[in-house]
């Protein structure tokens, strides 16, 4: 319920639920291999910074972030819960092919939307109608799921006014700060060194500590730490690896080590972890 959820391959089907986000609180949101993540905030509020520009989100609002969408969760309420959607690169393919060009654009430039208050009863609808598609099993669910989607999405090109021609602008420095976020999210597993990634910038380790505490407010190596932190609890909540597979998995030198690694930043063992979330969620 409070974990970042994650598509842990680009292979894998959309992955839906609900989650608070409480576990990405004042640090970049990352989604595994989500080519695209829609969120609609079910109650609460929140404090986010997209594309380095700080957004007030309540409920109804809707979230749609591309893959190099730089979202960061900066406060939000204690009731603040998001019902998630993430689609992998081609589910998201397939439901693009017949919506107009300048909704990307829109999107890229306003990942937020508000919709007016005459639609929040017909997004309420088709939520319901999107989670009875996903939980039933039928003959023609992924064409339901696809049209669903395509429907929604067209609904947000309707609203877009007809001279809007985007002008989103990033300064260099946004450009490696958010580069760097999405190394992490696609490296992390294999890369924990910050001299890896400043090199693959073609930058100081120096200089990328300068970005990410003025941009992120934390120093490289705590944002790359966090992010395995994330990744070692989605496994260990989410799938049934035993620790060894997960120390293969996420590139450490034997299970020990991971165990030492995760408890270091967490103050937990592997399997205290373990335990607590599968009693959370009601699993044997």
């Amino acid at each position: 319920m409070h974990h970042i959820p994650q598509l842990f391959s680009s292979k894998e089907g959309l992955l839906t639920g609900e989650t608070t986000l409480a576990e990405g609180l004042g640090m970049p949101l990352s989604f595994g291999h989500a080519y695209m993540s829609l969120m609609i905030c079910v109650s609460g509020s929140a404090l986010l910074s997209l594309n380095f520009k700080e957004q007030a989100i309540q409920r109804h609002d809707v979230l749609v972030l591309a893959e190099d969408t730089i979202a960061l969760l900066k406060r939000r309420s204690r009731g603040f819960k998001v019902f998630f959607l993430l689609m992998p690169k081609d589910l998201a393919a397939e439901v693009a092919y017949q919506l107009p060009n300048p909704l990307f654009v829109f999107l890229h430039d306003h990942p937020l939307c508000v919709p007016p208050k005459k639609d929040q009863v017909l997004l309420a609808a088709w939520l319901v109608q999107l989670r009875a598609i996903v939980q039933t099993r039928t003959l023609y669910q992924h064409i339901m799921l696809r049209n669903h989607l395509q429907t929604f999405f067209l609904r947000i090109a309707e609203q877009i006014p007809p001279e809007y021609q985007g002008s989103q602008q990033f300064s260099r420095k946004e450009m490696i700060s958010w580069r760097f976020w999405e190394m992490i999210g696609q490296q992390c597993r294999q890369h924990r060194d910050v001299k890896f990634y400043a090199d693959a910038l073609n930058i100081t380790p120096f200089y990328l500590s300068q970005l990410t505490k003025e941009f992120f407010n934390d120093s490289p190596k705590t944002l790359i730490d966090r992010q395995v932190i994330l990744e070692i609890k989605a496994l260990l909540s989410y799938s049934q690896l035993a620790i060894g597979q997960i120390a293969d998995k996420l590139s450490f030198e034997d299970p020990s080590y991971l165990c030492r690694y995760f408890k270091r930043q967490t103050g937990l063992s592997l399997t205290r972890y373990r335990q607590h979330e599968q009693l959370e969620s009601g699993q044997d």
